[in-house]
């Protein structure tokens, strides 16, 4: 099997069950070699973009919310810098998180994202991640 057959070059394409099946993958693949704390900073960036888009923006895409989804790599690189075991969730989100800019339909290329990430931290906490 590929890393995972679901695109990605534009999030607002994916279905609910392309969401639930990359994140069931992939978060039982983290589960076995990454600890969350490796990524909490991450996450925790991610829920900060959630909020502002959802209460703030009231669920509308602007600048302010793709320079906070851009700044997200750095911090994901970092993550993977610190330990190699977090590269493939670093791949994983930076190819996402190029997958809403590159959106036509980014409110919901961005839901989508919000989805995922969720999803993917739900299914590393299932499968027995620490």
């Amino acid at each position: 099997m590929h890393e995972h057959s679901v695109n990605l070059n534009d999030l607002s394409k994916l279905s609910a069950e392309d969401i639930n099946n990359l994140a069931k993958i992939e978060g039982e693949k983290y589960s076995k070699s990454i600890k969350i704390s490796q990524i909490r900073n991450v996450y925790s960036a991610i829920t900060q973009i959630r909020n502002d888009f959802k209460y703030r923006n009231k669920n509308k895409y602007s600048e302010k919310i793709e320079r906070d989804l851009i700044v997200l790599k750095p911090k994901l690189a970092y993550a993977a810098g610190r330990n190699d075991k977090v590269m493939p969730f670093q791949k994983l989100f930076d190819k996402a998180i190029d997958g809403v800019i590159n959106s036509d339909k980014k409110n919901k290329a961005l839901n989508n994202f919000f989805l995922l990430s969720e999803a993917v931290v739900a299914y590393h906490k299932y499968f027995g991640g620490k």
